[in-house]
């Protein structure tokens, strides 16, 4: 009888040596990348869609409110800056040109015919509303009167008895009651004329007759063409430019009727 074969004996693997820091092998696998032109493309020969009528008159409409409104709020600032400058002119001016004794002047102006704008602007070139104030000449008060000349006035008025003193002429109401009315007298004996009388009260009324007689000052002797002092000058043109700003803010133009007294 046959025995079977014994089987071949057992062999066992050896285990492989395995390599220190050595990554274990992997297989690569390369997956292509596809890449895609999102990006439309344009059409030969096409032409843009345009406007259509209705969108295009909106547009135009919304453009032209713009524009409107623009130049709306420029000129409204332009004349805000306008208005802000005139008002800040007149603070200045009338800073400059104050008021003080008004009932005064316009009360005894009244008296004497005179323009009242006038008599404030002759008490402001002369003293600027200083009562006590006086003169290197001795003229005295607010409107600047000599000695001989208020002691004239004095006795034109009755006025020049015992009770008369030249230092009453420091009192507001007596100098304004004195000045207003040699202005009238020169006013009556001057026809009125601002430029004469207010030359007369600065320089005496002799020198303005003078002037008048003479053809370079004057061409038909009623007029005074030039003023030939330069203190002179430059005090009438002081007066009258202040008596104009009077006349702006305090006193409204008068039309004078001639006094005769």
């Amino acid at each position: 009888m046959t025995q079977p074969p014994s089987p071949a004996p057992h062999r066992r693997r050896r285990p492989q040596a395995e390599t220190p820091d050595m990554p274990p092998s992997r297989r690569t696998r390369v997956i292509p990348i596809e890449t895609t032109d999102e990006q439309p493309h344009s059409v030969p020969g096409r032409k843009p869609t345009p406007l259509s009528p209705v969108r295009t008159v909106v547009l135009c409409v919304l453009l032209v409110l713009f524009i409107t409104g623009v130049v709306f709020i420029t000129r409204g600032y332009l004349a805000h800056q306008e208005e802000r400058r005139r008002l800040e002119a007149e603070a200045a001016e009338r800073a400059q040109h104050p008021l003080y004794y008004g009932d005064m002047i316009t009360s005894y102006s009244a008296a004497q015919g005179l323009d009242p704008s006038l008599v404030a602007a002759v008490i402001l070139c002369e003293s600027s509303y200083n009562p006590q104030a006086e003169s290197r000449l001795g003229a005295r008060g607010l409107m600047q009167l000599m000695e001989d000349t208020a002691g004239w006035i004095a006795h034109k008025l009755n006025e020049d008895g015992e009770k008369y003193s030249f230092d009453l002429l420091y009192d507001p109401e007596t100098n304004i009651r004195f000045g207003t009315w040699y202005l009238g007298y020169l006013s009556r004996r001057f026809d009125g004329d601002a430029t004469k009388i207010v030359c007369a009260y600065h320089a005496g009324q002799g020198n303005v007759d003078s002037w008048l007689s003479n053809p370079q000052y004057s061409k038909d002797g009623v007029t005074l063409d030039v003023i030939p002092t330069k203190d002179t000058a430059a005090y009438a043109s002081r007066v009258l430019r202040a008596r104009s700003v009077y006349q702006k803010y305090y006193f409204k133009p008068l039309v004078l009727e001639e006094n005769t007294d």
